[in-house]
């Protein structure tokens, strides 16, 4: 059985990122505040992961490196935005205009990164690196997302 490559996984995470900040994006009171909670335990792991595995790698490499150093600077912003939500109240008037833009920044960073890295990344990795990313980034994803499950139980 064929390992999925990196770009897959993302791809495939991207879509379930996107969609569920399109729900966020249209939800209200309660049922806002837990997809906010949904949102923040797929897409942590996820920046986290992608940063630390295939940034990471791609950091190496002339044809990459300044993609992903905008690519960096986009999640930070993105985290920074995604806390500023957690802090509020989705009865804010504020809040909703907020989570909006938290899904507008997010959907050009997938856009860029589907339309613009992964093409390059395409030529610098070889399909069993891909594969071997792919892996990794599962591994350390899954890992984040416990690390955030512990947290929250932690704090109830």
């Amino acid at each position: 059985m064929r390992r999925p490559e990196i770009y897959e996984l993302l791809a495939r995470e991207h879509e379930e990122i996107g969609e569920l900040l399109h729900e966020l994006v249209a939800a209200r009171g309660k049922i806002a505040a837990e997809l906010l909670t949904r949102v923040r335990l797929k897409l942590v792991p996820h920046s986290r992961a992608e940063a630390a595995v295939f940034y990471l790698r791609l950091l190496d490499d002339d044809r990459t490196a300044e993609k992903v150093r905008v690519g960096l600077t986009e999640h930070r912003q993105v985290d920074a935005l995604l806390e500023e939500l957690l802090a509020m109240s989705p009865r804010d008037d504020h809040w909703a205009a907020r989570a909006r833009v938290l899904a507008d920044m997010v959907g050009r960073h997938v856009d860029e990164e589907e339309g613009e890295l992964f093409p390059l990344a395409r030529r610098v990795l070889e399909p069993q690196e891909a594969q071997r990313l792919g892996a990794l980034f599962e591994t350390e994803r899954d890992r984040v997302w416990e690390y955030i499950l512990g947290e929250q139980r932690g704090a109830a």
